[in-house]
């Protein structure tokens, strides 16, 4: 075999590998976007950047705490007849997310039930609001 066949054969050996990786990756299904509507979240972020730092100012953090039977949610004592959501976000699969809503009325906890969510890491996303003031919270845990 002489060098003209050889860079023949590797030239298209080459275009045969990338014809290959792009058929791979037209096929792949599993690809999520983090939302849907990701534009018209980045519109109104300026919110939510306002509702952390209220969150910051608050007399005392939101502690979450594992629970028997799910996360325990202790809010500061300013924040009584607080409603709002609880998101629990799963990056790797966008099917496991949940949302319940949070409802604090004279007290200043919650349990939020975790069972027959599946194991793994998730965000948790806090919103809510207390007399007209948004707050809002996100950190990450393992179920």
């Amino acid at each position: 075999m002489n060098w003209g066949k050889k860079i023949a054969l590797g030239y298209l050996s080459f275009v045969a590998l990338m014809v290959f990786m792009v058929y791979m990756c037209m096929q792949q299904k599993d690809i999520f976007l983090v939302t849907e509507d990701y534009y018209q979240k980045e519109l109104v972020y300026e919110d939510v950047i306002v509702k952390k730092q209220n969150t910051a100012k608050l007399s005392s953090e939101v502690e979450i705490n594992y629970a028997e039977n799910g996360i325990k949610l202790d809010f500061p004592a300013e924040s009584k007849g607080s409603t709002g959501t609880v998101t629990f976000y799963r990056p790797s699969d966008t099917k496991l997310d949940q949302s319940m809503p949070l409802v604090l009325g004279n007290g200043t906890s919650q349990i939020i039930p975790t069972n027959g969510m599946q194991k793994g890491l998730y965000v948790l996303k806090i919103d809510w609001q207390t007399n007209q003031k948004g707050y809002y919270l996100e950190q990450k845990i393992t179920i």
